[in-house]
C-alpha cells in the first residue's frame, strides 16, 4: 500500500511540475504599447450632433421580407451628402441595391489593394410594450448625460457616422488616401443584408477588388467582462457563426378539447422543443475560441494561465468556467433559441396544428445541414414536420488570418489609442451575424471591431431598452478610423 501512495504521489507531483513548465512558457503580457504617430482633432460635440441627426431618421428594418421604407433611407442619404460635404464632393458615390450605399475614395496608388469598411444604416424596430422604458424616445438622438441616446447608437450608425467623421477630417488635413477605400453601408443587414451587402460584395468582386483590410461592426472594447482580464481588452471579430431559423410544425387531430386524442399538436410540440433544450450541442474549445483563449493567457492571473496551457487535463474545467455565462457558453457551441410560437384560436378548440421557431447560431465546425440533420434525430416525432424559414441562412464564415498584417494593424491602431496602457487584443468569434460574412468567400482578412467600450449591462443595450453612446466614446471611435486610414499604406500591395 505504501509503495502505491508514493508512486501516486510522485506521478501528481511530476504532473503538476508538468503543468508548471507548460505555464511559464507562457509569456507574461509584455509592453507592447505604441505611441500614435497622428492624432486626430475631434469636435466632439459637433461630431455627437451630427450622430443624433442621423439616430433621428428611423431607418428601421421590420421582419424578414417585410416591406423596406426607401424614403427613410433616402432621407439619410440626403443626410450624409449634407453634413459630409467634402466626402460628397471629393467620394464616388454609388447606391446599390435600392439603398445601400457605396463610397470609393480613389488611392494614389490604383494597384495597391484596397480597404474596405463597413456599417449598416438600418436599425431594428422598438417594440410598442417597452416603449415607456426608454429614458429617452428612441429615435430622439437626445444628447444628455454625456450620452447620445437611441436606436443605432451602439448599431451602428456610429460606425457608419464615425467612418464618415474620419474620411471628412482626413480630407480636410489634405491627406490622400495611398490605396482605394471603399466605403460600404448596407441597408437590411438587420434582416440578413441580401439585397444590401451582398449586392455590393458582389459588384465589387467582379470589378476585380481584392481588398487588403475588411473592417466591419462586431467587436469592441470590453471591460470587465472577459473571464482572466480585470481590466479592459480589445476583442476583434476573426469570423462569426452561422444563422439558420426552423419551423417546427405539429400536427394532429383537432376538435373538441373536451374529447381530445391521445396526441395533440401542442403537447408534440412542447416535447419537441423541450428535447432541443435537453439536448444542447456539444461544447469544444477550438478554432477562435481557443485562439481567444490563448490570446487571453499573456494577461491574465497565474491560475488562469495555468488552466489555458494545460487543456489537455483542464478542458472540462475551462468549460465550466466559460459555460457559467451565456457569452462564454456560446463562444463554445451552436446555439438553440426557440423564439416564437403559434397554436390555437379558441380555449376549448384542439388545434390541428402548432408552429414554432427555433434559431441556431452555428460555430464553427458545423453546417446548416448537419443542424437540420441533429434536430431532426433529436426531437424523432413524426407528428413534427422541420423545415428552414425563409430568413436569410448562412453557414459559419471562414477564419480570418490572426497572424496577417491586416490584422496586425488593427492591434497597432488600438494599442495607440491608448498608449499608457498595456490592452490585450483578442481574437473572437462573433456571436451574432454582420454583413461582414460576405466577404468570407474573396478574403481571409475580413474582421469585426469597433472601438466602443461595452461593459455590464451594456451588451443588453444593443437590440435593447436605452442603446446609448458615450461622447467621449464615439469621438474615440472617430480617431479610431482616422488613424487606421492614416496607417494604412504599411499594409503589402498585394491581399
Amino acid at each position: 500500500m505504501k509503495r502505491l501512495l508514493l508512486v501516486i504521489a510522485t506521478a501528481l507531483v511530476l504532473l503538476l511540475a508538468v503543468m508548471v513548465v507548460r505555464t511559464y512558457r507562457i509569456p507574461t503580457a509584455h509592453s507592447d504599447r505604441h505611441t500614435a504617430t497622428y492624432v486626430a482633432q475631434v469636435d466632439s460635440s459637433s461630431a455627437a450632433q451630427r450622430l443624433s441627426n442621423a439616430v433621428q431618421i428611423a431607418t428601421v428594418s421590420f421582419a424578414s421580407g417585410a416591406p423596406i421604407d426607401t424614403s427613410a433611407f433616402i432621407a439619410f442619404h440626403a443626410f450624409v451628402s449634407s453634413a459630409f460635404p467634402r466626402v460628397h464632393q471629393t467620394l464616388q458615390r454609388e447606391v446599390i441595391g435600392s439603398a445601400s450605399l457605396l463610397y470609393t475614395w480613389t488611392g494614389t496608388d490604383r494597384a495597391a489593394a484596397p480597404v474596405v469598411l463597413m456599417g449598416h444604416m438600418d436599425v431594428v424596430p422598438v417594440p410598442e410594450a417597452n416603449m415607456s422604458e426608454w429614458t429617452h424616445p428612441p429615435f430622439s438622438g437626445a444628447i444628455a448625460d454625456g450620452y447620445v441616446w437611441g436606436r443605432g447608437t451602439l448599431d451602428n450608425k456610429t460606425t457608419v457616422l464615425a467612418s464618415l467623421e474620419a474620411v471628412e477630417g482626413l480630407i480636410a488635413s489634405g491627406f490622400q488616401p495611398p490605396r482605394t477605400v471603399y466605403l460600404m453601408f448596407g441597408h437590411d443587414e438587420e434582416v440578413g443584408g441580401r439585397y444590401g451587402a451582398r449586392v455590393v460584395v458582389d459588384t465589387l468582386v467582379a470589378r476585380g477588388v481584392r481588398p487588403a483590410l475588411v473592417l466591419d461592426e462586431g467587436g469592441f472594447m470590453a471591460s470587465g467582462i472577459i473571464p482572466g482580464i480585470a481590466g479592459r481588452a480589445a476583442i476583434v471579430g476573426v469570423a462569426e457563426k452561422g444563422y439558420l431559423s426552423l419551423r417546427l410544425r405539429a400536427t394532429a387531430e383537432g376538435g373538441h378539447s373536451s374529447m381530445p386524442s391521445s396526441r395533440t399538436a401542442v403537447g408534440a410540440l412542447s416535447r419537441a422543443i423541450a428535447a432541443l433544450e435537453d439536448n444542447p450541442f456539444p461544447y469544444a474549445i477550438d478554432g477562435p475560441t481557443r485562439n481567444m483563449l490563448d490570446a487571453i493567457a499573456p494577461h491574465a492571473t497565474f491560475g488562469t494561465r495555468m488552466a489555458i496551457a494545460n487543456l489537455w487535463i483542464t478542458r472540462p474545467f475551462v468549460q465550466r468556467m466559460l459555460s457559467a455565462s451565456p457569452m462564454g457558453a456560446a463562444l463554445m457551441h451552436t446555439t438553440t433559441s426557440p423564439t416564437m410560437l403559434s397554436a390555437g384560436i379558441k380555449d376549448n378548440v384542439l388545434p390541428p396544428y402548432a408552429i414554432a421557431v427555433v434559431n441556431f447560431r452555428i460555430a464553427p465546425g458545423e453546417t446548416q445541414a448537419t443542424v437540420i440533420a441533429r434536430v431532426r434525430e433529436i426531437i424523432g416525432d413524426t407528428l413534427v414536420f422541420v423545415e428552414p424559414t425563409d430568413s436569410a441562412r448562412t453557414d459559419p464564415s471562414p477564419v480570418s488570418d490572426i497572424e496577417s498584417p491586416a490584422y496586425k494593424l488593427i492591434a497597432t491602431t488600438i494599442r495607440s489609442m491608448i498608449p499608457n496602457d498595456t490592452v490585450p487584443v483578442l481574437p473572437y468569434l462573433v456571436m451574432g451575424g454582420t454583413d461582414a460574412k460576405y466577404w468570407g468567400a474573396h478574403s481571409n482578412r475580413v474582421f469585426r471591431f469597433l472601438p466602443i467600450p461595452l461593459g455590464d449591462g451594456d451588451v443588453a443595450r444593443i437590440h435593447g431598452v436605452n442603446e446609448r453612446v458615450s461622447v467621449a466614446d464615439y469621438a474615440q471611435a472617430v480617431q479610431f478610423f482616422s488613424m487606421l486610414l492614416r496607417e494604412i499604406g504599411t499594409l503589402p500591395a498585394a491581399p
